[in-house]
Order: C-alpha cells, then structure tokens, then sequence
C-alpha cells in the first residue's frame, strides 16, 4: 500500500510525514529538513528517521561552495551525489532487513525525469514495499500516472 501526504508548497507535509512515523514508529525513510536565509531557502539536509543521521542533501547555487560533486539540479537547487548514492544503500539495506514501511520525502519534478528517488522508487513499488510519500497536490496526478499506482491513500 501506497499512502501519500499532499499539500501546496510550504504546508507542513514534511512535518506531517515526521507525525505519522511518529505515531506508528514502524519502518524508516527520509525527510528533507530546509533552512533559510531570511525569505530564501539556503539548503535542505536529508533525515533519516530511525536515528536521526543528517547529511547535507541540496544546496542552492548562490550557496554552493563547488566542494561536493552535484548529481542534479533543479532550478536554482544542486543535489549532492554522495547523498544520492548514500540513499540508494540505505533502501538496499532497507530491502534486505524487510523494513517496511520505507518514507520519502519527496517525490516531485526530478522524480518525473527519472532523477531524484526515481531508481529506488521504482525498486519499492516493483517488490510491493508499503510506502509513505510526500508528493505535492500539483503533481500528484502525474506521480500516480507515471509509477502506476494502483492502490493508494491520502492521509
């Protein structure tokens, strides 16, 4: 099963997908933890929940200091490959150990050019792995469409 928390930018879905591990306290996954400069988002760092491991995740070009080599970039917004192949592990360990249900945060724009959580995505959906997304509302429908989601609730 597939659930999904949805909303408009900037509506607390990253914290509403923190409350719902909460409450259950089964499985693992990732937020994405922004930080701003004043009115502008400088950077988000990536969470994994079990234990609260942060690593820096995306950086906005005006910030990006060239020390890490970048994977993508969306807009103004690099994405650390060191981070990428780090998550790739942690859903192959997360596979092995049967830990289920696997949280992302989020699926959005990279993920519809086959970038971002796309591979490991993918890979759950393929072995049916319950899963818990954040996806905003506006791409929602295109998100289902392109992973063939089947069977899915909003919470």
């Amino acid at each position: 099963m597939v659930k999904i928390v949805t909303g408009k930018i900037n509506s607390f879905k990253t914290t509403r997908l923190l409350k719902h591990y909460e409450l259950h306290g089964l499985g693992d996954g990732f937020i994405a933890v922004k930080h701003m400069d004043n009115n502008l988002v400088k950077a988000y760092d990536l969470v994994r929940l079990s234990d609260k491991l942060t690593i820096p995740y995306i950086i906005r070009d005006i910030y990006d200091t060239n020390e890490e080599e970048i994977v993508y970039q969306l807009g103004p917004y690099r994405f650390y490959k060191s981070t990428q192949d780090f998550v790739e592990k942690a859903i192959d360990d997360f596979i092995e150990k049967k830990i289920s249900p696997v949280y992302l945060d989020e699926i959005s724009l990279l993920e519809l050019n086959n970038q971002g959580y796309h591979k490991v995505l993918t890979k759950l959906l393929d072995m049916k792995i319950d899963l818990v997304l954040v996806i905003r509302e506006d791409l929602l429908k295109k998100v289902i469409d392109k992973y063939q989601i089947k069977e899915y609730e909003i919470i």
